[in-house]
């Protein structure tokens, strides 16, 4: 009886699938179609398909099929034991090209699992986002989705071509995915960037073996500059645990961390699903073949430089040392220095104890600049320095007639490394005026802030005079009560952490009060140019300038108001800080170099926010396009990022709001730039513009020879009129040109220009 019952519903069941799949329209359509998503919702870390639940039909190239012919029989190359998974990508190898195929049994009636790499095939399925396949709308508050197709189970896919290979893949960087350690504090999620190659074969080159997660992450891929990326399990070329167990296509062991990664190639997929100690982990790469991945060796890993003393004298010969770990038998280890510029001499290094090698440097006179570094070799014929790379950092020091140093001799730094010479080192004696104190940049934390727990540290900020290497951080116990003004005398040790040098001082003795009331050096009047946010740690051109008072002393405008790592500043309002963009309360200026500038806001002692932490109550909100008269603060490092650090409101000069604003009630049908108003201006003027669609909209400033003076718009716009202020104080009088173009969603393209005069 129970038998006749299912039979009938099995019965029912078919029928039931054949109707609806007769009346089911079929909309043909590419994948970018089904990828794109614009930057406007990506931003903000809405990442599902705009097509999320239509019926598509659509052609594309196999990439990865579900399975594979090896050793005289068919293995299933993606993981799954109840399903079929197959990659693709649309023939035109565009970006916002890829797709997952998915299919939830191992139902044959559409052959899918007879596909090749490289066969052209045309599929129907709907269009949905893992994990939340059966939520039709989605949860829209969540973010971190991997777009796939259903495939529909009622008919066959069709093959249009056999044979053929996989495209070339897009050559990416780990940047384009995720910035810094993530899911780890300080690391964010790059949907802008990756979002258009989720599904896409990608390639990654010259970058190392990291540690691995939980959960089917066994390693992960990480570049110079500590940016990771995961490595996903899901091929069974890839997998220490084939899934199903008996389809094992070759031996596998994951690589040794350490281990350089000529290239990886593979396929990258959102798996959120895949969160880790509560953190989402949206992109990872899926390698599927076995020439996926070209490993080099495994060189030896250096770490843990000394030099005694800490302070070298003519009459001192130097110790240095350096551990050394190795896979293999060590088969030499060296010392490479050089005197005043001169030729690098190679001193060999004996062990001295355990994996620490050590040897001296000669005696050598007053003043006289050392450089060194390390190399170590191992069996295996591979070799690795101490910096890694030797063009950009060398291990140095100057050689003193004692310890007793000033703050410039502290922070000097002959290289792009950015290290003190006497990191490690206790000295004495380094005076200057507290610029900043534990009121201006308190110990901060937030920890109900929905990024995660945000922080800040407390610092005291003393400067020795002005100019390049003035000033530096002096932490420890003893300077918690120092105040701005005070002439101090400090002991300590030189630290390097993070980027930043400071003097950490332990005992009372170590801080020594010389006066109080001392007025503070004047800010070094500096261009958004030499403090431009794209310039990477320990640049020798921004590198002097830290831990000193520094000053934009011309109007500068908000370019980006949530500056948040590895996020594209495209939305004008505030956004606070979520777990996919970490946004620690900095924003990007612009001032007349044409070049950004990061400012940061948390810790401090002013009114100001940009939202970070949803505290607006009692402060002044930035917005972008505001443009402020002048602003300074004290330069850190942290994050990536040299950041200009205001201290109290005084560091603030006058704030104008010059957003973009809707005018209510306003509608037309035809797309128009107004006049501006008042024209002539002297120095704010109004310009208002109209939107019948969606539009991506550029509004810029010209001059009367036509150089580009002013972007005022430059982003994606629903349909409405509005206003924007267009501020002149840093131009001379003249005639202006005011040029919009808007490119409509339907293809409709707008052009106008407006004559402008600024007479002050």
């Amino acid at each position: 009886m129970k038998k006749v019952k299912l039979s009938a519903l099995i019965v029912i069941f078919a029928v039931a699938t054949l109707i609806v799949a007769s009346i089911m329209t079929w909309h043909s359509v590419t994948l970018m179609q089904i990828q794109t998503v614009s930057n406007d919702s990506l931003v903000v870390g809405k990442d599902w398909s705009p097509r999320n639940g239509d019926s598509v039909q659509f052609t594309c190239r196999v990439v990865a099929p579900p399975q594979v012919y090896v050793n005289g029989a068919f293995h299933t190359l993606l993981r799954g034991t109840n399903s079929w998974t197959c990659y693709a990508q649309d023939t035109s190898n565009s970006v916002y090209g890829g797709i997952v195929i998915r299919q939830a049994t191992r139902y044959t009636n559409t052959f899918i699992q007879n596909v090749d790499t490289g066969n052209i095939i045309t599929v129907k399925g709907i269009v949905q986002e893992f994990w939340s396949t059966s939520v039709t709308g989605l949860d829209r508050t969540k973010s971190g989705y991997l777009t796939q197709i259903a495939l529909d189970t009622s008919a066959t896919i069709t093959i249009n071509s056999l044979g053929g290979s996989r495209p070339a893949p897009k050559l990416v960087n780990i940047t384009d995915f995720a910035i810094g350690d993530y899911p780890n504090p300080g690391g964010s999620i790059n949907y802008v960037g990756g979002e258009k190659y989720e599904g896409m074969y990608v390639e990654i080159r010259n970058v190392t073996v990291g540690p691995g997660l939980v959960n089917r992450q066994p390693f992960s891929i990480v570049d110079g500059n500590g940016n990771k990326l995961y490595v996903r399990d899901y091929s069974n070329f890839f997998s220490t645990s084939p899934s199903p167990p008996g389809d094992t296509l070759r031996p596998w062991s994951v690589p040794a961390q350490g281990t350089i990664v000529n290239y990886i190639k593979g396929v990258i997929i959102n798996c959120n699903n895949e969160g880790v100690l509560g953190n989402q982990l949206p992109y990872v790469l899926v390698p599927i073949y076995p020439n996926d991945l070209s490993l080099g060796g495994v060189p030896p890993q250096l770490s843990s430089p000394t030099k005694t003393p800490g302070v070298p004298t003519p009459a001192d010969s130097v110790q240095v040392s350096v551990t050394v770990q190795s896979t293999t038998s060590i088969t030499g280890v060296n010392v490479n220095y050089r005197i005043n510029g001169g030729s690098f001499t190679a001193k060999a290094m004996p062990n001295l104890a355990g994996n620490i090698y050590a040897a001296k440097l000669p005696p050598t006179a007053l003043n006289n600049l050392v450089e060194y570094y390390f190399s170590a070799s191992n069996s295996a014929g591979l070799t690795r320095l101490l910096p890694a790379d030797t063009s950009v950092s060398k291990l140095f020091y100057v050689v003193k007639a004692s310890d007793s140093l000033s703050v410039q001799e502290v922070q000097y730094c002959v290289n792009n490394g950015g290290h003190s010479g006497y990191e490690n080192a206790i000295v004495r004696g380094v005076e200057g005026i507290v610029t900043a104190d534990t009121t201006d940049f308190k110990n901060y934390t937030c920890q109900t802030c929905l990024g995660g727990t945000v922080s800040a540290p407390a610092r005291v900020i003393i400067q020795n005079g002005t100019g390049p290497f003035s000033g530096i951080w002096v932490s420890g116990p003893p300077t918690d009560l120092l105040q701005k003004g005070q002439k101090v005398r400090i002991r300590g040790t030189v630290t390097y952490s993070f980027g930043v040098n400071t003097i950490v001082t332990s005992s009372p003795t170590d801080v020594q009060v010389l006066s109080s009331g001392n007025p503070l050096p004047a800010p070094e009047i500096l261009s958004a140019s030499v403090l431009a946010n794209n310039k990477l740690g320990g640049d020798l051109t921004i590198k002097k300038w830290e831990s000193v008072l520094v000053k934009l002393n011309t109007p500068v405008w908000i370019t980006c108001v949530n500056a948040s790592r590895g996020t594209a500043c495209t939305t004008r309002d505030p956004l606070i800080d979520t777990t996919f963009r970490r946004n620690f309360g900095e924003f990007l200026v612009i001032d007349n170099s044409n070049v950004e500038a990061r400012v940061m806001l948390p810790g401090a002692n002013h009114t100001f926010t940009n939202n970070w932490d949803g505290v607006t109550s009692g402060k002044t909100l930035l917005t972008k396009y505001d443009s402020i008269s002048y602003v300074q603060g004290v330069l850190y490092y942290a994050y990536s990022n040299y950041k200009i650090c205001p201290r109290t409101n005084s560091d603030f000069g006058t704030v104008t709001p010059v957003g973009i604003r809707p005018i209510s009630g306003e509608v037309s049908n035809t797309f128009k730039l107004s006049q501006n108003y008042p024209n002539p201006f002297n120095p704010v003027t109004r310009i208002s513009f109209t939107l019948p669609e969606y539009s991506k909209v550029s509004i810029k400033v010209y001059d009367l020879i036509g150089r580009e003076v002013r972007t005022l718009v430059s982003e994606n716009m629903n349909i409405g009129t509005f206003m924007i202020d267009f501020n002149g104080s840093d131009l001379a009088s003249g005639v202006y040109f005011v040029r919009m173009i808007a490119d409509g969603r339907s293809g409709a393209r707008f052009s106008d220009t407006k004559k402008m005069l600024l007479i002050k």
